[in-house]
């Protein structure tokens, strides 16, 4: 028979089958380029087939081939020799299912650790009621008073704050809503937090590095009763992959222009149950309802990356109002070599962005440019990333590079 009818009975494909010829598991008769297929070549199809099943190697199927061709399997010695093989075969897979079980034990165990989380019950989080004192209108400058709230675990869930000048926002769901919102369409919550999984693995390292010295700085600070403020969340969030970590007697303030983006993180928060104080606030304009000059520790993880490629105004410009004289800015930030096609191509993607988006040392110099003091170390390059989201403009081969950097006023 043509080796398409074999494969075809056999249920295999050609390619199968010459494999096992090249292989020697199959001899059939040649002429010339033609392989002609016996009854004695499907009886080793059918005895190949049957190996595969046990779990024998190719190399092992070939010896117990060799076997069965230089006997009649029949004597003593050699179905001695064909009994050890399959003992010898028992036992290693004596062993595997060993391992299988212990494998498939620990991955049960893993379903039901996660299966809890996953349905643990959520600890709600509000405004703080400490944090109500920082709550300042962002028009007149006068403290914002709090009407109509719905007050439990000494926050507040529910509540209007409001002020004699007129100004008015929500707190719902515990998160400051004040209304402003991003009209744009070059930017859209990242609910599914894409950014954390298409950046690359260079990028990745960086990212990990970065995060590494923001943490340990932070922990050599003192934080005790301190505001520490973390903003433009929707590209990467610092405090939420190290939230279970952090010091308690302290005031938490995150910020971003999506109120969606802040409900997402507080209610997977809150499955943490954690006894922090966090103060959400939902905001696109450039002056929040947060008293000037109350922040201890700015916390930048990217987020001055999101403020020059969607606004005009540098990330200290946007933020030092609500720094106090001794505050410390703690940053991780990515760009590119000023002079490559990839910083050129930044506005043809974020028509909205600076004239400095995504240059490193045009952004890291606007600290100088505002009286600060600025250490900045490179932390990693990455040559290639998925082109997506803020990575869209960089160009293979060019260097993307990330900084650590701390800032602190002059």
């Amino acid at each position: 028979m043509k080796i398409g009818e074999l494969a075809k009975v056999c249920g295999v494909s050609k390619d199968t089958v010459r494999y096992y010829v090249e292989k020697g598991l199959l001899i059939p008769f040649k002429k010339g380029a033609q392989m002609d297929f016996t009854d004695r070549e499907y009886e080793d199809m059918q005895f190949i087939q049957k190996m595969k099943q046990m779990q024998f190697s190719i190399r092992e199927m070939q010896a117990i081939l060799t076997l069965k061709r230089l006997s009649n399997f029949i004597e003593p010695d050699t179905i001695q020799a064909y009994e050890d093989m399959l003992n010898q075969k028992k036992q290693d897979l004596h062993e595997k299912i060993d391992v299988l079980q212990e494998a498939y034990d620990i991955v049960d165990q893993e379903l039901t650790k996660y299966a809890s989380r996953k349905n643990a019950k959520a600890k709600a989080m509000g405004a703080p009621m400490i944090a109500l004192s920082y709550l300042y209108c962002p028009h007149c400058g006068r403290q914002l008073m709090v009407q109509n709230a719905q007050i439990s675990n000494n926050c507040v869930d529910e509540g209007e704050l409001v002020c004699s000048c007129g100004y008015h926002a929500q707190i719902t769901g515990g998160i400051v809503d004040t209304g402003n919102r991003y009209t744009g369409k070059y930017d859209r919550p990242d609910l599914k937090r894409g950014l954390y999984r298409n950046v690359g693995e260079e990028f990745v390292t960086g990212f990990q590095k970065s995060s590494d010295l923001v943490y340990n700085r932070l922990k050599e600070l003192d934080t005790k009763g301190k505001v520490i403020m973390e903003t433009n969340i929707n590209g990467y969030f610092f405090l939420y992959n190290c939230i279970q970590n952090v010091e308690k007697d302290c005031l938490y303030i995150i910020t971003d222009r999506y109120p969606e983006m802040l409900k997402m993180y507080k209610q997977l928060i809150e499955t943490l149950q954690l006894d922090l104080n966090i103060l959400f606030i939902a905001d696109d304009s450039d002056h929040f309802p947060i008293k000037d000059g109350c922040v201890d520790i700015l916390l930048d993880f990217y987020g001055s990356n999101e403020q020059f490629i969607y606004k005009q105004r540098s990330f200290l410009q946007e933020y030092r109002r609500y720094l106090k004289e001794t505050a410390v800015i703690l940053g991780a930030l990515f760009g590119f070599d000023g002079n490559s096609r990839s910083v050129r191509l930044v506005s043809r993607y974020y028509p909205e962005c600076s004239p400095i988006a995504l240059d490193a040392k045009k952004m890291l110099h606007t600290y100088e440019e505002g009286g600060y003091e600025i250490q900045a170390t490179e932390v990693a390059v990455s040559l290639q990333t998925y082109n997506k989201y803020s990575f869209a403009c960089h160009q293979d081969g060019e260097r993307l590079i990330q900084y650590y950097y701390e800032a602190w006023k002059k």
